[in-house]
C-alpha cells in the first residue's frame, strides 16, 4: 500500500506539472510545428506527436506503407486492442495505455529497490528523479517508452526471482516493441556466461527469444517480400543512417567546442557524463570484490550504445533522441537515486568540509540544469517541437 501511494503521488504530480506547462497561456489558435495535427481534445492533443501519429496508423490500418515497418508491432497491436475493446479513439486508447504502463513501471521499480534492500529514501529520490525527468514527457505520449520501461522491468524482476524462462521471454516481447529490446535476453546470457553457468536451458531460452524476435522479420518477409525492411526505410523515409559507435556524440562535443551551444546538446552530454560515471563506478565495484549484476551492465551498455550508432541527417543534433532512449534505461536511475542519496546525507562530511562544499555545490548545479532542461524540453513541447 505504501508503495502504491507513493507511485501514485509521484505520477500525479510530475503529470499535472508537465501538463501545466504545457498548458497554461496556450492559445487556442497555436499553430503547431511541420503542420501537426491538432486534436479537439486538448488533454490527449498534448502527447501527441511526431510517432504518435505512426502507431495510430499501424493501430487502424495496420502496416499499409512501408515507412509505417521502421515501428515494431507489439504496442500498436495492444492499443489496438484496448481501442476495439473499449470503443475508445486511436488516440485516446495509445495516451491511457502509456499512462498506465508508467504507473505501473514506477510500481515494478520500487519493487525491483526493494528486493535489493534500497533505503526508501533512495527509492524516493530515484522515482522522483525518472519522473520528474527533462524528458519525462515521453512516457505519458503515444510513444512506446513506458510499455518498453515496463516489459524491462519485469523481465529484470523475473530474472532477480530465478524465473529464468520467464524473463528471457519478456525479453521477447521487448524485442517486439523495440529493436533495443533485444538487449534483455542478451544480457541475461552474457551474465550467465560471464558467470560460467551457462547451461542448455539458456540455449534454449535464448533461442526461443531469437524466435520471437524473427517473428517481425517474417512477418515483412511474407507480406512485403523483404524481411529487412524495417531497417531499409529508416534512411528512405526517416533520414537515419548507421554512423561509427559514439561518433554522434563526438559531432555534437565539436559543435559545441565551435561555439554553436544548443541546450540540448549539453544535455545530451550530461547524459553520457551519468552513462560514464555508471561504466567507472561497475568496473570499481568489480575489482573491489563486490558482486556487479552483469545483466544491467549489459543492458545499461547495450540500449546507450545502439541509438548512438547511427544519425539524422535531417536534424543539426547528431545525438538526436538520446534524451528518450534514455528514459528506458532503469539502471542509470537507480545509480543517479543512490549518489544522490549520499551527496544530501550530511555524514558525507567526513570525506572533508572543503571537498564536501565543493562536490555539493556541483550537486546542486547539476539540480539547477535538470530545471533549465526541463523547462527548455518543455518549451519546445508547447509546440509539439521536434526535441526528440
Amino acid at each position: 500500500m505504501k508503495a502504491l501511494k507513493i507511485v501514485l503521488l509521484l505520477f500525479v504530480a510530475s503529470r499535472l506539472m508537465i501538463f501545466a506547462v504545457l498548458s497554461i497561456g496556450q492559445s487556442d489558435s497555436v499553430v503547431y510545428v511541420d503542420h501537426q495535427l491538432k486534436l479537439d481534445n486538448p488533454v490527449v492533443d498534448r502527447f501527441i506527436l511526431y510517432d504518435s501519429y505512426n502507431y495510430a496508423q499501424i493501430a487502424t490500418e495496420g502496416y499499409s506503407e512501408d515507412r509505417l515497418t521502421a515501428f515494431f508491432p507489439l504496442f500498436p497491436f495492444i492499443v489496438h486492442g484496448f481501442a476495439t475493446v473499449t470503443g475508445f479513439d486511436v488516440y485516446w486508447a495509445g495516451f491511457i495505455m502509456s499512462n498506465f504502463f508508467f504507473v505501473c513501471s514506477l510500481w515494478l521499480l520500487y519493487r525491483l529497490m526493494t528486493k535489493r534492500g534500497l533505503s526508501e529514501r533512495v527509492k524516493m529520490i530515484t522515482l522522483s528523479v525518472l519522473s520528474f525527468f527533462p524528458s519525462s514527457y515521453f512516457f505519458s505520449a503515444f510513444y512506446t517508452e513506458s510499455f518498453f520501461l515496463f516489459l524491462a522491468l519485469s523481465a529484470f524482476l523475473c530474472w532477480g526471482n530465478n524465473r529464468r524462462g520467464a524473463a528471457y521471454f519478456i525479453g521477447g516481447l521487448a524485442a517486439l516493441t523495440r529493436i533495443v529490446g533485444v538487449w534483455i535476453p542478451l544480457a541475461f546470457f552474457a551474465e550467465r556466461w560471464i558467470r560460467r553457468k551457462l547451461d542448455v536451458k539458456d540455449f534454449a531460452y535464448a533461442w526461443v527469444s531469437s524466435l520471437m524476435f524473427l517473428l517481425y522479420p517474417a512477418y515483412l518477409w511474407l507480406t512485403k517480400g523483404d524481411p529487412m525492411l524495417f531497417i531499409k526505410v529508416q534512411a528512405d523515409y526517416f533520414r537515419r543512417i548507421t554512423a561509427f559507435p559514439f561518433s554522434p556524440i563526438y559531432r555534437d562535443l565539436a559543435t559545441t567546442v565551435n561555439g554553436k551551444i544548443e541546450p540540448i546538446i549539453l544535455f545530451h552530454m550530461t547524459l553520457i557524463l551519468v552513462f560514464l560515471g555508471y561504466l567507472a563506478w561497475a568496473i570499481r565495484q568489480r575489482y573491489k570484490g563486490t558482486d556487479v549484476p552483469w545483466s544491467e551492465f549489459v543492458y545499461t551498455f547495450g540500449l546507450i550504445a545502439t541509438p548512438l550508432c547511427s544519425m539524422v541527417q535531417s536534424v543539426s543534433i547528431s545525438s538526436h533522441g538520446l534524451m528518450r532512449y534514455f528514459l528506458t534505461v532503469f539502471p542509470l536511475f537507480i545509480f543517479l537515486g543512490n549518489h544522490l542519496d549520499k551527496v544530501f546525507r550530511r555524514e558525507n562530511r567526513n570525506i572533508g568540509r572543503s571537498l564536501f562544499l565543493v562536490w555539493k555545490s556541483v550537486v546542486y548545479f547539476v539540480l539547477f540544469l535538470w530545471v533549465v532542461f526541463l523547462i527548455q524540453v518543455l518549451s519546445i513541447l508547447r509546440y509539439k517541437g521536434f526535441v526528440a
